[in-house]
């Protein structure tokens, strides 16, 4: 296996450090201790100085690895065999873990995983925003971190089996059981599994959804687009001659959003949507709109937009990509008008809908970009709310925001690193800037900018993936 090596107590070999040069074989075996994890879930260790990422090793762990990419300043490495392990290591309850793509935190206890999240947040703050006196709270976790998730999209392969993708491949890996989905979504894959079998080839991905209240959709993406229901689902038999898809109602359809409603096609009756509870209000979400994926801490997540908010009942306020409008309408029911920007046509026929039949009239939506109906609005909020993709917000709405200078912001962030960049711009009034490169780190930016972050709370709403979402307040910045 080559020279023997001792550890120091900075995870670099001895006999790396002796040899001087930063190591190019990638047959030879290297042992390493891990004293952090990348905002992946991967483990860094260093070899002759240099970054070395191991997917599988904690913090004081050390392994056995071997190189199997090199980079100018960093290399990655896969795990042969753990020689010690940390505390916090346990066995993952998936039977396919290390070959699906899902998750990447469940060789460790859940506590350490919010540890680790905390940390994420904070060096995102740190490193791309430059906040470098930004308290991030301790993160909010789940009672029960199993069986959450209400939305699963699989692929299929050329023998017709579906299944996540393998990280960073097109390899599909087959499951029996998920532990993050519901006992009734397995079941649901397990059924769509046995009667499509090989049959109707161009399907190529589904997805399933569940509501709160247990009831599914599944969506199968070919040539064409259909969703079944539970009972399409359970009238499926051995007998049923390649699944006749076309009984499934497909999803093209005409939307008016003059009157906010879904003209069905010809002598369909059937609804296309789920019904999801939140508080005391009721959802409808069609097939393809967005939902947070986690039932049990939407609520929390929700409850902390309106904690932050602090709504009197006479504010206006924009909630900017607003999905089927679960906060505008949170966010109506205690001020006096709420306008909602979304540009997904489904999503926004649904909040219209939501709204009406919730019995709200102090709310407008509006189709199309944030961006591009941002500038169509007149005056000044008391109070922007955002909740943008993963990519964040466009340069454009940012420089919008400053134009306007709301007196406050809520920003609903599923990405920490999308979420220090934009907060960098809006804090130092550098909505020019390329926002997208990750900027040096300067000193108390906060101190002297256009907006200041007050809070900063993340919750965990992926459990046992790399993903954490944070809910953060800024305030104007009075001169």
């Amino acid at each position: 296996m080559g020279k023997k090596t001792t550890i120091d107590s900075f995870g670099k070999s001895t006999a790396d450090k002796n040899k001087g040069t930063p190591v190019k074989s990638n047959t030879e075996i290297w042992k390493i201790e891990i004293i952090r994890l990348a905002s992946d879930g991967t483990g860094v260790g260093y070899l002759d100085g240099k970054a070395t990422f191991v997917p599988g090793l904690l913090p004081g762990e050390i392994g056995r690895i071997r190189i199997k990419e090199q980079k100018k300043k960093y290399q990655r490495a896969e795990l042969l065999e753990i020689l010690r392990t940390a505390p916090e290591r346990q066995t993952p309850l998936c039977k396919v873990y290390a070959q699906c793509g899902g998750c990447a935190l469940q060789h460790m206890n859940y506590e350490y995983t919010l540890f680790w999240k905390r940390q994420w947040v904070e060096d995102a703050l740190r490193r791309i925003g430059g906040l470098t006196n930004v308290t991030v709270e301790p993160v909010i976790g789940l009672q029960n971190p199993w069986r959450y998730r209400n939305k699963a999209v699989l692929h299929r392969d050329g023998e017709g089996r579906f299944g996540y993708y393998k990280e960073k491949t097109n390899e599909v890996v087959r499951f029996e059981d998920c532990p993050l989905l519901s006992e009734a979504t397995n079941e649901r894959i397990r059924c769509l599994q046995k009667f499509l079998g090989k049959n109707h080839p161009d399907i190529k991905k589904a997805t399933f959804r569940e509501s709160s209240n247990g009831e599914g959709l599944v969506i199968l993406e070919g040539e064409k687009s259909f969703y079944l229901t539970d009972k399409e689902l359970a009238e499926f038999s051995p007998e049923s001659p390649a699944l006749n898809l076309p009984r499934g109602i497909s999803l093209e359809r005409d939307i008016d959003l003059e009157r906010g409603l879904n003209r069905e096609t010809e002598g369909d009756s059937k609804k296309i949507y789920l019904l999801e509870s939140i508080g005391d209000l009721t959802f409808r979400v069609s097939p393809q709109a967005f939902l947070q994926v986690n039932p049990q801490q939407t609520e929390k997540l929700y409850s902390l937009v309106l904690e932050f908010a602090q709504l009197q009942g006479t504010e206006h306020v924009w909630d900017l990509y607003c999905g089927v409008g679960t906060i505008t309408l949170l966010l109506a029911q205690k001020a006096s008008q709420v306008v909602g920007i979304e540009e997904n046509p489904q999503a926004v026929q649904d909040a219209i809908l939501n709204a009406r039949e919730n019995g709200f009239e102090n709310v407008i939506f509006r189709q199309g970009k944030v961006e591009q109906e941002l500038a169509t609005l007149n005056g000044v909020p008391d109070l922007v709310v955002v909740d943008p993709p993963r990519s964040g917000m466009d340069k454009s709405v940012i420089e919008k925001l400053l134009e306007l200078k709301p007196p406050r912001i809520i920003y609903v962030s599923c990405n920490p690193a999308t979420l220090a960049r934009d907060l960098k711009m809006l804090v130092s009034g550098e909505g020019g800037n390329d926002g997208r490169r990750e900027f040096k780190e300067r000193e108390n930016t906060t101190a002297r900018g256009v907006y200041a972050v007050e809070k900063v709370q993340p919750v965990d709403m992926f459990a046992w993936s790399h993903h954490v979402e944070c809910v953060t307040l800024m305030s104007r910045v009075e001169k």
